[in-house]
């Protein structure tokens, strides 16, 4: 598995040796006073996992995005995966997609990745599945701020990604994915996912 983890880190430093985003988005159709950006799985066991102690120009790429975003006076959401401390909140064996992780001990808490560009006001959320929007009030709150439109990135592509778009779409939300601050391991998969835009569900940029 470590050599698998190693392989995995080389392509993605490979990959993304690339100048850092600018801030890009064709809001015709779409009101900007309507939006919000939400990053999602920028945390410490997901980069612990997938990079080691490496720095990662993934996380150079987000906080371009994020700061570009301030100007606008959006707002930034933050959820994060999280089991709980003593996983409370873990699913059973059926679950899939979670399941495996539990044996290792991680995401007992949504602890943001160091050096992630967070400022006072920001909103975090600990999410106990795949989707940001299952158990928690982000939908809620999106909707008490009167946002419509939601740019999203995140880590997984077809992990958090691929849910919380599913979700976001089916729920009536104009969704643009930033896909230069999503990263996913299967890259075949992640490009296949980009390529269709979901199935038709988000505007990629």
């Amino acid at each position: 598995m470590a050599g698998t983890l190693e392989l995995l880190a080389y392509d993605f430093f490979r990959i993304l040796r690339a100048p850092l985003p600018r801030l890009s988005i064709d809001f015709q159709g779409s009101d900007i006073d309507r939006a919000a950006l939400v990053i999602m799985h920028y945390q410490v066991d997901v980069f612990d996992i997938l990079f080691g102690k490496e720095p990662s120009p993934l996380l150079d790429r987000c906080n371009a995005l994020i700061r570009s975003w301030r100007a606008t006076g959006r707002p930034v959401l933050f959820p994060n995966f999280s089991l709980g401390e003593e996983y409370e909140h873990a699913p059973p064996a059926t679950n899939r997609q979670i399941s495996p992780y539990l044996p290792s001990g991680r995401f007992r808490t949504g602890l943001p990745v160091e050096g992630l560009a967070i400022e006072r006001g920001d909103l975090f959320y600990a999410c106990p599945r795949a989707s940001v929007f299952y158990g928690t009030a982000l939908d809620a709150d999106l909707r008490t701020r009167g946002v419509s439109t939601l740019v999203m990135a995140g880590i997984s592509t077809t992990g958090v990604v691929l849910s919380s778009v599913a979700w976001a779409s089916d729920a009536d939300y104009d969704v643009r994915l930033v896909q230069d601050c999503c990263y996913d391991p299967d890259r075949d998969a992640h490009e296949a996912l980009l390529r269709s835009g979901f199935g038709g569900r988000v505007q990629v940029v």
